[in-house]
């Protein structure tokens, strides 16, 4: 109740705001995209870079996204992914666009904004969970989409991401989300969601994954060697039977 008035049930005011959209053309605020168009989400991370260049590899004009939040590791993940992508030479990969949506203000206790607490190497995957991740990742991420005429945003979940924001049911509903909100018909990309990091490793052959950075508490492209995202990739690489190229600090 806003000054003395009543607020009509929810219910109501649906029928009210379709009533007056039934007026208005539904093409008035629909976003055609460019079918060839896909924007990635990228970190400069192993999984995303292997997907990166992998669609790229498929000719599709891919556009590469970068999100500043205000996470310790920012800038030297932007470090690493402007190396690998100088590694993609001849392909159809726009130039980056780094966008900016901080979350300091809400995680400013995390361990990701302070560097106290960094889950360790025998820590459970779970504890690398940011809350909101990929919520405010997407969102922002489908604004950039919107203003460009882009139908398509991958992004890299893997397997052994058991998030709340990283399930089928979830990047459904974000669809659906922007469609309503937006009026772009945005398909949200996760072709590795079944996959181990392992056979991500596999896919991205030949590629330079030695410019990728997965690291918690990263110096340039040295990996720390003793954190959990550290911990995947070390044994990621071991699984795949694939020689690891990264530089760590100290191996666990």
């Amino acid at each position: 109740m806003l000054g003395g008035t009543r607020t009509p049930p929810v219910e109501l005011l649906d029928e009210r705001y379709r009533g007056r959209l039934m007026r208005v053309s539904r093409r008035s605020f629909r976003i055609d995209p460019v079918r060839s168009r896909i924007a990635v989400l990228a970190s400069g991370g192993l999984d995303s870079s292997v997907l990166l260049a992998h669609l790229a590899r498929r000719k599709r004009q891919v556009f590469p996204i970068y999100i500043r939040a205000g996470l310790r590791w920012e800038r030297y993940e932007l470090f690493a992914l402007r190396k690998f992508l100088g590694t993609l030479k001849g392909l159809r990969v726009e130039p980056l666009a780094v966008l900016e949506l901080p979350m300091t203000d809400v995680a400013s206790n995390h361990w990701s904004v302070t560097g106290r607490g960094v889950p360790g190497y025998r820590a459970s995957s779970a504890s690398n969970y940011i809350l909101g991740r990929n919520l405010s990742l997407l969102a922002t991420g489908a604004i950039f989409c919107a203003k460009n005429r882009i139908g398509e945003i991958a992004m890299a979940p893997l397997d052994a991401n058991p998030f709340p924001d990283a399930r089928p049911a979830f990047f459904r509903a974000m669809e659906r989300a922007v469609a309503i909100g937006v009026g772009l018909p945005l398909r949200i990309c996760v072709p590795f969601i079944g996959m181990s990091k392992a056979s991500v490793i596999r896919k991205g052959s030949g590629l330079d994954l030695g410019l990728t950075l997965s690291c918690a508490q990263p110096k340039g492209l040295l990996h720390c060697g003793a954190c959990t995202k550290c911990a995947e990739r070390i044994e990621g690489f071991a699984a795949a039977g694939v020689s690891d190229p990264t530089r760590y600090a100290r191996r666990a």
